[in-house]
């Protein structure tokens, strides 16, 4: 027997009908089927499991009706039971129509055709079938790999450390993970088919499902604090990130959430907050004294100074400056870290800001050789904001181009925004920032060059004060940079913070 084609089995108690059968289907489909024939429906069924030892697939079983022993009907309907996927076939001569029904209602029967037939109907018929019961076949194994792929996703998704909340368009849950359900403290049975909104845990996220619903492809991340409840006694903090779920046509269909609890890292992140701080107001007292007697001693109230004494306390109160202003940004970075960043609103002129701020900057840039220039739109209206802070945004960010820039100019410019608020842009001409920093320059103690020979000083928290800053004021800040060619920083800021 050849498993590589597909089987037909004839049965018919006629020797001259299943030679005529085995003629006729030999010639319409013998190029994809092997023929099998019997005379009786006991021995079909041997031929039957005899193909399924070997690997056979049986697409076909043509039977006679009235045959001694077990009747066509009757054998069709076990070989449907056996296995549905067979198509089946009833020959009919003096078959009446109850048996027919029989056959039809127990053993799914296909087709009917009556003695004696034409070839060219049974070509069809057969034809048709065959093709059936292969489309039926791919349909149930598309089918069992469906079921199997999904299976495998479920087993990735409940196997996350991350919670994981699917909604549809209702805003009805239809997906979660044993993550989630730890994370919110409630059994799956109350979570399934709920609508967000009637999740105590989960009203917050409202506005983070319906801003994620308007993009087009970006995910948009929210802070929740879920407060202490009966499964928890202490209060937690969970990152959601959403981004929209869309079909093929690109419509929306649900949202998927991703809930990851940071209780921890808040924990350890409060830790070196509150370390820092204590370091650095221990440090910052005896130092704002070492200073004060470096400034006596320039000033020569504690007796003169000879060219190489003044030299020397001249760059070591230089180095003591420099010690004191990381220490100040370390006390603004454990505020950060704290969210204890305030802001004492009032009126504040940018462009009187930006005139002083680059009046300090101008002589370090006069000492390196590079232009500095200043260009403030007319007219330009004031913002609701902390003076002191803006000012330390700006500074940093000008201190920020005269580190890195060693030839050419820098420029700040001042404009109203087109939407809302003031643009303000620092550029330079300096080494440049690889896109791949874009995001990372921003965080806490990041230097693109980390290595214990840098070119540059610094410790990496002067552009993550900056962007707190400007979040606390309700502002954006990015940047724009080519390497070798310069970089722009761009802040906007709101007319208003409320």
């Amino acid at each position: 027997m050849n498993t590589q084609k597909g089987f037909i089995i004839c049965v018919d108690d006629q020797p001259e009908i299943v030679d005529v059968l085995l003629m006729q289907l030999e010639n319409a489909v013998g190029h994809t089927c092997e023929i099998e024939i019997a005379e009786s429906a006991e021995e079909a069924l041997e031929v039957l499991f005899e193909l399924e030892k070997m690997g056979g697939v049986l697409e076909l079983v043509i039977s006679d009706e009235i045959m001694p022993g077990l009747q066509g009907s009757k054998f069709l309907e076990i070989v449907h039971q056996h296995d549905p996927d067979i198509m089946t076939m009833l020959l009919t001569g003096q078959a009446g129509l109850d048996d027919v029904v029989y056959a039809v209602n127990h053993a799914g029967l296909a087709k009917c055709l009556k003695k004696p037939w034409e070839y060219e109907d049974l070509k069809r018929m057969v034809g048709e079938l065959i093709e059936k019961a292969r489309m039926n076949r791919r349909n149930k194994r598309l089918a069992q790999e469906v079921v199997a792929e999904k299976n495998k996703a479920e087993a990735i998704v409940h196997s996350m450390t991350d919670g994981i909340l699917v909604t549809d368009r209702e805003n009805r849950i239809i997906l979660v993970n044993e993550a989630c359900v730890k994370i919110l403290g409630r059994a799956e049975t109350e979570l399934w088919d709920t609508r967000i909104v009637d999740v105590a845990e989960l009203k917050e996220i409202m506005q983070l499902l319906a801003e994620a619903s308007q993009r087009s492809g970006d995910a948009v991340s929210q802070e929740l604090v879920l407060n202490p409840s009966a499964g928890s006694r202490t209060t937690r903090y969970i990152v959601a990130v959403a981004q929209t779920l869309r079909d093929k046509q690109g419509q929306p269909f649900g949202v998927v959430t991703v809930l990851r609890d940071v209780t921890k890292e808040k924990e350890i992140s409060a830790m070196k907050a509150n370390f820092l701080s204590t370091i650095s107001h221990e440090l910052r007292t005896p130092l704002t004294s070492i200073l004060s007697t470096f400034e006596l001693l320039l000033q020569n109230s504690l007796g003169d100074l000879n060219k190489d004494q003044r030299e020397f306390v001249s760059l070591s109160k230089e180095q003591s400056e420099f010690l004191l202003e990381m220490i100040e940004n370390l006390l603004d970075l454990s505020a950060l870290e704290s969210q204890q960043i305030g802001l004492v609103k009032e009126p504040i002129a940018l462009q009187a800001i930006a005139v002083e701020t680059s009046a300090s900057a101008q002589k370090i840039a006069e000492a390196k050789g590079l232009g500095l220039y200043l260009d403030v739109e007319p007219n330009l209206p004031k913002i609701m904001g902390d003076k002191r802070k803006i000012e330390r945004m700006l500074n940093m960010l000008l201190s920020n181009a005269l580190k890195f820039t060693k030839q050419g100019e820098i420029r700040v410019n001042i404009r109203q925004h087109p939407e809302a608020g003031v643009h303000i842009s620092v550029s330079d001409t300096g080494i440049g920032i690889a896109p791949d920093y874009f995001e990372k320059i921003f965080d806490k103690f990041f230097q693109v060059d980390n290595s214990s020979t840098r070119e540059f000083g610094g410790f990496g928290v002067g552009l993550a004060i900056c962007k707190a800053i400007v979040q606390a004021h309700k502002g954006r800040i990015w940047v724009e940079s080519e390497l070798h060619k310069g970089t722009t920083f761009h802040v906007v800021l709101p007319l208003t913070t409320n």
